[in-house]
């Protein structure tokens, strides 16, 4: 059973605090009681339920480290990286 959009409370902004279990008893129950029976918020639910886990696979170190690096390019070079293609790029006009 769903709840149609739009009735009714729904849970979405409390759902990365349920997978995380940062909750208070009752807003945990709460959200616990409408994801029985409200399928989007479940579904929704359901795409971030394995963050916790995912997340328990990175050292501190690790996420340190991503933060300080510089982002990737869509081939996964990093920003400012050549190819080796040929000359590097640059910004010079």
């Amino acid at each position: 059973m769903s709840v149609p959009p739009g009735e009714g409370p729904h849970v979405r902004t409390f759902l990365g605090a349920y997978v995380l279990g940062a909750l208070s008893g009752a807003e945990d129950r709460r959200v616990a009681a409408h994801l029985q029976y409200c399928d989007t918020c479940g579904a929704e639910y359901l795409d971030m339920a394995e963050a916790p886990s995912l997340l328990a696979l990175f050292t501190e170190e690790d996420l340190l480290e991503g933060l300080a690096a510089p982002p990737h390019a869509p081939d996964g070079r990093r920003a400012g990286e050549s190819t080796g293609d040929g000359p590097a790029e640059t910004d010079e006009d």
